[in-house]
């Protein structure tokens, strides 16, 4: 696996995974795209947008933020799960939240490699 296909594993998906509400999304595809094994990852942002409309922050859609970060120019249906409890044991329960909001990526050979965050 890339970098950038761990990217896309990680963080995009588009369209949006049907649930019917976002705890229910979050448990779903943290553990579909293997982020609760062999640790529960703390926290995790899904961006609902193309690969390629996230790929254009590191070229004309986005602008340099220091290092390889940019920022993009354009705001992105989000959504952010975040690990409940203590513990990162499995099994992993997660809550999530929903926003819309410019994100900052950091970008490797013209294609993304990291999220940073929401800006």
């Amino acid at each position: 696996e890339t970098r950038y296909e761990k990217f896309l594993r990680q963080h995009v998906d588009y369209p949006r995974t049907a649930a019917p509400d976002t705890r229910t999304y979050c448990n779903q595809m943290m553990q579909r795209r293997g982020m609760t094994l062999p640790v529960c990852k703390f926290t995790n942002t899904f961006v609902h947008a193309s690969a390629a409309s996230i790929t254009t922050i590191c070229g004309p859609g986005g602008a340099p933020a220091g290092g390889n970060l940019r920022d993009s120019t354009a705001s992105f249906a989000l959504t952010t799960c975040r690990l409940q409890g203590g513990s990162q044991r499995p099994p992993c329960n997660y809550n999530g939240g929903t926003s819309t909001q410019r994100i900052r990526i950091a970008c490797d050979g013209g294609l993304p490699v990291h999220y940073d965050r929401a800006i």
